[in-house]
């Protein structure tokens, strides 16, 4: 079995669908039998980076660079729809798996992985040029497509509904928590206090900047809560994303007042150690198709605070409080009630870290190799 899959998100995007790809193809790898090949493709004008070579050093993996720029493979394949299938380029896979919402033309079965539809749900929150992107190509990409990966149940069925694609060529298989993502000792909690320059005790938000994560809302909260508790700061971790502008203008504004911390770009070997120690993680997303950083939380050992929204209660269950994301009344007393009830955020963290504990990546690329194995034997 010849498996051919995108690997240019993991390239380009750091965090969210470039994380997702780079985790869950270090794990396919090492199942595929002697006879399989898994060749990593990706569009770009430069030579194959580190994290592609690592993947293909093994004895199923290689890879093969197409000599395009993403944005032109996008123009010529998405927006300009030229019929050039990309078998002739990588050497005619038996499938050729997409994880990133959508795929170039291609003669071998598709498999695509979408991770949610927010630009259908939440449209407000989707910059206008992507939103008309995914609304002409995803649909296509749904039909050209042997079976569909969602990587929740409510993505799945988002997807039935709005597409109106047969249950049967629709999976949910869930996204896992990196190892690395694990609770630190005292030390490197203090060393991570010590080097961002925080103050205990700290709520955290993580991930990237845009409007549908909700940062203006915490914003809110927090000076609610800063009304009645002057020890208390914020710490915001994430890259500027699009329409981040007036939210990061925000962001600033607030730091001259109270003590917030916008850290933007946060190696990760810092993550678990900044998670550890903080009262919280408060992600009041308006909606969010699987919502990693609840769960790498949760295995770092804080407690979680997060929206009652798309697939968010899904996949934090009855670990984390719950709060509807436009209710800043709602969300300042939650994270007040979580600096003073020591015994709950302690229960919180207890079960949060057995929850994430559920969640692995070898289990989805088991999940992965075991589609592979049925869409190629049906070709």
């Amino acid at each position: 079995m010849r498996v051919a899959f995108d690997y240019t998100s993991a390239i380009y995007q750091r965090a969210g669908v470039g994380r997702y790809t780079r985790s869950l193809a270090a794990e396919v790898a090492p199942l595929l039998d002697d006879d399989d090949e898994f060749i990593l493709w990706y569009t770009s004008m430069s030579r194959a980076p580190r994290s592609i070579s690592s993947v293909a050093a093994g004895s199923h993996g290689t890879s093969k660079r197409i000599p395009l720029s993403p944005r032109a493979a996008s123009l010529l394949w998405q927006r300009m729809r030229l019929a050039l299938p990309i078998d002739r380029l990588i050497g005619q896979p038996d499938l050729l798996h997409s994880p990133d919402f959508v795929a170039p033309p291609v003669k071998a079965p598709l498999i695509a992985t979408i991770h949610d539809l927010s630009y259908l749900v939440v449209p407000e929150f989707a910059h206008p040029n992507l939103k008309r992107y995914l609304e002409a190509s995803v649909p296509r990409t749904i039909r050209r497509a042997s079976h569909v990966i969602a990587v929740s149940e409510m993505t799945r069925q988002d997807i039935i509904e709005r597409y109106q694609v047969e249950p049967s060529r629709v999976s949910t298989i869930y996204n896992g928590v990196d190892g690395w993502f694990y609770e630190p000792d005292q030390a490197a909690v203090e060393r991570a206090i010590e080097h961002f320059g925080l103050r205990r005790p700290y709520f955290i938000i993580v991930g990237t900047v845009e409007p549908r994560k909700n940062h203006l809302a915490l914003l809110h909260a927090f000076a609610q809560l800063y009304e009645k508790r002057k020890d208390v700061s914020l710490a915001i971790v994430g890259s500027p994303g699009w329409l981040s502008e007036p939210i990061i203008a925000e962001i600033e504004k607030s730091a001259m007042s109270m003590p917030v911390r916008y850290l933007r770009f946060v190696d990760d070997t810092w993550i678990p150690a900044l998670y550890a120690g903080s009262v919280a993680l408060v992600a009041p997303s308006w909606y969010e198709g699987f919502g990693l950083p609840v769960l790498e939380a949760m295995a770092c050992g804080a407690a979680v605070i997060t929206s009652d929204r798309g697939s968010l209660p899904e996949v934090a269950g009855d670990n984390a409080i719950l709060v509807p994301p436009g209710d800043i009344e709602e969300l300042a007393a939650s994270m007040e009630r979580l600096l003073d009830d020591s015994a709950l955020r302690a229960d919180l963290v207890r079960r949060g870290r057995a929850h994430a504990a559920t969640f692995s990546w070898r289990a989805a690329a088991e999940e992965h190799v075991e589609l592979y194995r049925q869409v190629a034997a049906n070709k």
